[in-house]
């Protein structure tokens, strides 16, 4: 596979659009842990359980949470393919 400058640069681009997801739900995430005074992880083991109401902000708060996490994974893989595996790629 040739790697050429433009498939470089799509990547590097669909990194930085990665990034800027994850950042943006990570403040999501924590702005919803101080209006709550609670911590993500105590949060799902309280929603999942069903032991919380039915607010709006905590469905917005768990799917921010599993859009984080998927665009982290994104993130990781563009990641690794652009910074750790350049030496199998021809540029």
């Amino acid at each position: 596979m040739t790697f050429t400058a433009e498939i470089k640069d799509s990547l590097e681009r669909e990194y930085t659009i990665c990034s800027k997801t994850v950042n943006f739900y990570r403040k999501q995430i924590k702005a919803f842990e101080k209006k709550y005074m609670i911590d993500t992880r105590a949060f799902l083991k309280k929603f999942e359980a069903g032991s919380l109401g039915d607010e709006q902000d905590f469905f917005d708060w768990y799917a921010f949470h599993k859009l984080l996490i998927s665009w982290t994974k994104t993130k990781d893989a563009l990641h690794n393919f652009l910074i750790c595996k350049k030496t199998y790629l021809q540029v």
